[in-house]
């Protein structure tokens, strides 16, 4: 259940994959502390000041991760070997980020309070091909942490229950 908080980097990535400009993103790191803050990681619930430290820092890696990568070593022994790698160095960028980047999207980003895709892309951003028992719970156990409602031709669905190529509607409660 940790897992699905919003965390610095993922709201670093969500930030990249937008590609939203420094003051887009001073707005909506300060909204989702703000009016997301069920939603945040542990560390970051009461320490909003560390919450955009790690952004920032999460942001300039993402720009430039082999120069940061590089440096590490030297930043950690100048730090007299206070730092951990895994804190600050991130190899795997292959995160789960598609159902905490809908809400953010829905909620703060492009103007529309919904988001449509084919169940087909969004098996395909997971790796599959076909729904699994475990896929649809997975994806069921979001959409309900995460509060988000979906729909097919204006009628609430439920994502076992439609074709592949149907578009589903996501909507944020």
């Amino acid at each position: 259940m940790n897992e699905l908080f919003y965390t610095a980097l993922d709201v670093a990535c969500i930030i990249n994959n937008f590609e939203l400009t420094v003051k887009s993103s001073a707005e909506l790191i300060r909204k989702i502390f703000h009016e997301e803050n069920f939603f945040l990681a542990q560390d970051y619930k009461n320490n909003y000041r560390q919450w955009i430290l790690d952004i920032r820092y999460w942001e300039g890696y993402l720009y430039d991760k082999v120069t940061f990568d590089k440096e590490f070593p030297a930043i950690k022994k100048d730090s007299g070997g206070l730092l951990a790698a895994e804190n600050f160095v991130a190899d795997n960028f292959n995160l789960d980020l598609f159902f905490k980047s809908l809400r953010i999207k829905i909620l703060y980003i492009g103007g529309k309070n919904y988001s449509r895709i084919k169940l087909r892309t969004l098996l395909s951003a997971y790796g599959y091909k076909r729904r699994s028992k475990d896929f649809i719970d997975y994806v069921k156990k979001c959409l309900a942490f995460y509060k988000i409602q979906t729909f097919f031709h204006g009628e609430i669905c439920d994502v076992a229950e439609i074709n592949l190529d149907d578009m589903i509607t996501f909507r944020a409660d």
